[in-house]
């Protein structure tokens, strides 16, 4: 059975003039794009200085901001998690799962600032999916590369 891969719409803006003078903002030539997570696009975003945060941190405390239920309660949430209602946070994550289903997708960051334009919902929802499947994924291989480099920490250490 294979993995559920999220897709991610990217579309233009045109601004029109319209009858009376106001202007009106429309959103054309929608494109999907298939999007999933990837070593070569995490070492990308490392190299391009646009990630800044573990995935698995982001997750852990994305939880408790994020319930089950998918209601968030301001009352409970602690001032480290008030940071992650930033959507800007996320937006490099999601260029990452594009440019890592789509190798051969010349967009740049900039570009792609350009042409996403998702609310805070559908951005934490992009996020998620596509952080999610990539942890799960990946968490026996992070379990024990932890469990490795402890460890090698703790044999060093004996040794000394």
């Amino acid at each position: 059975m294979g993995i559920k891969i999220n897709t991610i719409v990217l579309k233009d803006i045109e601004i029109i003039e319209l009858e009376n003078g106001d202007f009106e903002k429309r959103y054309i030539n929608p494109k999907k794009y298939p999007a999933f997570i990837t070593n070569r696009s995490l070492a990308t975003g490392r190299n391009l200085g646009i990630t800044k945060t573990s995935l698995i941190s982001e997750l852990i405390i994305m939880k408790g901001v994020f319930p089950g239920d998918g209601e968030i309660n301001i009352d409970d949430i602690k001032p480290e998690q008030a940071v992650l209602l930033d959507s800007e946070r996320y937006l490099p994550t999601i260029y990452l799962g594009l440019i890592g289903a789509n190798k051969d997708l010349e967009l740049s960051y900039e570009e792609f600032l350009d042409r996403y334009h998702g609310d805070i919902e559908q951005i934490l929802n992009d996020y998620v999916g596509l952080v999610a499947p990539f942890v799960q994924e990946n968490s026996n291989e992070f379990a024990k590369g932890l469990k490795k480099s402890t460890s090698t920490k703790k044999s060093g250490k004996a040794k000394k």
